[in-house]
């Protein structure tokens, strides 16, 4: 049995096991429903003609779609960058133009990412145990499984996000070691080096202070570029993934700015060198690379309606004034009032309480029902309240860099969705599950690691206990966040439930 454990207490198996089990959830009949799901009529469709299927193949039937095909090359998500299209059109270049293959690509995203979170957990921890949490939370949350299941952009747009500050983790791993060490002053009382060497062990000092203070800023930094290119690929899949890159941009100047805080070289004074020293790198990597990226992914367009800049630029403008323009209330003729375009739009405050999840499919089965309802693990979401703050604080307490990766891209990736007045659904909240998660196995270290001190007052010292009074309520949050998925998976699959099991699913009237 101890042998048993040793293989599986190594971060080959546990990545290698994590992306087995993920991907399990992930395939497991993922060709039902066997027709299109939610906004699949378009994303399929788009990926269906990018491979020059015929009208027939590609279910081009009515006069807009016609439309939209002659001028746009696409069907209502013209809108849209063309990525997340692109990789959705290679599963059905695949395997055919059917449910599975239109969602293989998806369901690849969604396995990958649950591998991808696992490494930065290992990153960050250093620890197997906590890489298997970190994989477990991802693949049994449940935003991330539907979303993985379904022919949408927004697992794409999380796939790249993910993989960009994967990079970016390895960056800093990077240059910390290309970092020459600081060598503290020595103290005024030291005692001389045995045999009398004191002159010569001063001089190594003073050289290796000097060393130290001259810290490396080379341009070429692959695994910056490499972050580069995954987070221009997120822009390329959706707009909102500038987003991931102005987080990158904030996390790259602070540890920048730590790493040359050293010695009398105070956080202001290293922080103006790291403007100096830095920008021109960061310009490149995270401006100029991710937007060679996004034109490069418009090539097939150019290719199909020729080599106009003119027509791109006309084409990016109409998609940001549709995204400008879509409005939550549109005015009802027959009534004279204004109603919402959609029932299921949600802003941004709504997404932590899971207060409007969209139902992607329903089907009425006369007593009983099939649905796919687009909700998040409760034991993911609702806990994020208290996981973030609690980041934030140790990342403010400890200055633990760590924790400041988990807070910032959640952060910056939520936060500007509260000044946009597009319409927004609860779905959109997939790039940030991630950094909830790692926010989470965070905190469930901490609660696991700590111990009770004690003080004895007679002899004014303290005692460290044994005992970690806290993992009780690990182990139970850990079976917690398993226990719902297994419960709400029939409304995660749509399979059928009676009417009386599919409302003890569906808790709140908003869910419905």
């Amino acid at each position: 049995m101890s042998s048993l454990l040793e293989r599986f207490n190594r971060p080959v198996v546990a990545i290698l096991v994590i992306t087995a089990v993920t991907g399990i959830l992930r395939f497991w009949d993922l060709g039902h429903p066997s027709g299109f799901v939610f906004d699949e009529v378009y994303y399929a469709k788009a990926g269906c003609i990018f491979i020059g299927g015929s009208d027939q193949t590609c279910q081009i039937h009515s006069s807009d779609e016609h439309y939209w095909v002659e001028h746009k090359w696409d069907v209502g998500s013209w809108v849209h960058p063309p990525l997340g299209k692109w990789m959705t059109a290679m599963g059905i270049k695949a395997f055919g133009m059917n449910a599975f293959g239109w969602r293989f690509a998806s369901a690849l995203a969604g396995t990958l990412i649950a591998t991808f979170v696992a490494l930065i957990a290992y990153l960050l921890f250093g620890s197997v145990v906590w890489t298997y949490v970190a994989g477990l939370l991802v693949a049994v949350e449940s935003l991330n499984h539907v979303q993985a299941r379904v022919a949408l952009l927004d697992v794409h747009l999380e796939f790249w996000i993910v993989l960009g500050f994967l990079f970016l983790v390895l960056d800093r791993r990077w240059i910390d070691r290309r970092t020459p060490q600081w060598v503290p002053e020595p103290e005024a009382n030291d005692e001389p080096a045995e045999g009398g060497l004191e002159l010569d062990a001063g001089q190594d000092v003073v050289v290796a202070r000097r060393a130290a203070r001259r810290v490396p800023s080379p341009i070429w930094r692959p695994w910056r570029f490499a972050a580069g290119v995954a987070l221009g690929a997120s822009v390329s899949v959706k707009w909102s993934g500038i987003t991931a890159i102005g987080a990158a941009v904030v996390l790259s100047y602070i540890w920048e700015t730590t790493r040359r805080t050293r010695g009398d070289v105070g956080r202001w004074r290293a922080f103006g060198r790291t403007i100096l020293l830095e920008t021109f790198g960061l310009v490149l990597a995270f401006a100029l690379v991710p937007f060679a990226v996004y034109m490069v992914t418009w090539f097939p367009w150019f290719n199909h309606f020729g080599w106009s800049l003119k027509a791109w630029w006309e084409n990016q403008t109409a998609s940001w004034d549709y995204h400008r323009d879509l409005t939550e209330f549109a005015l009802d003729s027959k009534t004279g009032t204004y109603t919402p375009t959609h029932p299921y739009y949600s802003k941004a405050w709504e997404w932590i309480p899971m207060l409007r999840p969209v139902s992607f499919y329903v089907k009425d089965l006369g007593p009983d029902i099939r649905q796919i309802l687009s909700i998040g693990n409760p034991m993911v979401f609702w806990f994020t309240a208290w996981t973030i703050p609690y980041a934030a604080f140790a990342w403010w307490r400890k200055r633990d860099w760590h924790a400041g990766f988990v807070v910032v891209p959640f952060l910056m990736q939520w936060l500007p969705w509260m000044l946009v007045s597009r319409p927004q659904f609860f779905f959109y909240a997939l790039p940030l599950t991630p950094f909830m998660i790692l926010a989470a196995v965070y905190t469930l270290r901490d609660m696991s690691d700590a111990t009770i001190v004690l003080h004895d007052p007679e002899t004014d010292e303290y005692v460290e206990s044994s005992r970690h009074p806290y993992r009780p309520i690990v182990w139970a949050y850990l079976i917690l966040a398993v226990g719902l998925f297994a419960w709400f998976w029939p409304v995660l699959v749509g399979s059928r439930l009676s009417d009386t099991m599919w409302r003890a699913r569906v808790w709140f009237r908003g869910w419905i």
